[in-house]
C-alpha cells in the first residue's frame, strides 16, 4: 500500500462520509486507486514501487478522491481525473520525476520490459495438446526434483 486511510482523510475529510467503514474505503477506493496508478505507470516504471514515494502518495490520494467523487459529482470528478491523468502523463514523458523520501528522483524508462515470471517457467508445461490420459501428460520430473530438494 502506498497510502493509508488516515492520510486520505487528512487531505480529503469528505471521504470519511463516503461510508461508515474504514475498511470499505481501504478495500473499495484505496485498493483500486493504487492499482490504477500502477497500471498507468507500468509502461515506464517497475511497479509496484518498493516504497511509498511522496509523488506516488500524492497522486494515489487524488485518485481516491476522484473515485469517491465520481458517483456524486461526475463533472467535478472528470476535472480531477483529467488533472491527475495529465500529471501521470507528464511523469511518463519525463516532464516531472517521481521524488522519493530521500529526495532523489526516479526518471521514467520508456524501454522497460518486464518478463512475465512464473515459479514454473523453467519446466515443461503439464497441459498440452495431448489428451489428459496420455502417458506424456505429467508434471516435469525436473520440477518434482526441485520440489523435493526444497524439502530436504
Amino acid at each position: 500500500m502506498y497510502i493509508t486511510y488516515a492520510e486520505v482523510i487528512i487531505r480529503y475529510p469528505i471521504i470519511a462520509t463516503w461510508t461508515n467503514s474504514q475498511s470499505e474505503v481501504e478495500n473499495d477506493l484505496i485498493f483500486y486507486a493504487e492499482r490504477e496508478l500502477n497500471s498507468r505507470l507500468a509502461s515506464h516504471f517497475s511497479v509496484p514501487f518498493s516504497g511509498s514515494h511522496p509523488t506516488i502518495k500524492d497522486i494515489a490520494m487524488d485518485l481516491v478522491y476522484y473515485k469517491a467523487l465520481y458517483t456524486k459529482d461526475p463533472a467535478k470528478a472528470k476535472e480531477i481525473k483529467d488533472a491527475v491523468i495529465g500529471r501521470i502523463e507528464d511523469i511518463k514523458e519525463g516532464k516531472e520525476y517521481i521524488v522519493t523520501d530521500s529526495y532523489t528522483t526516479i526518471a521514467p524508462n520508456k524501454n522497460i520490459t518486464q518478463p512475465i515470471w512464473s515459479n514454473q517457467m523453467d519446466y515443461h508445461s503439464v497441459h498440452s495438446m495431448l489428451d489428459a490420459e496420455d502417458t506424456l501428460t505429467r508434471i516435469d520430473s525436473d520440477y518434482i526434483s526441485a520440489l523435493e530438494d526444497e524439502r530436504t
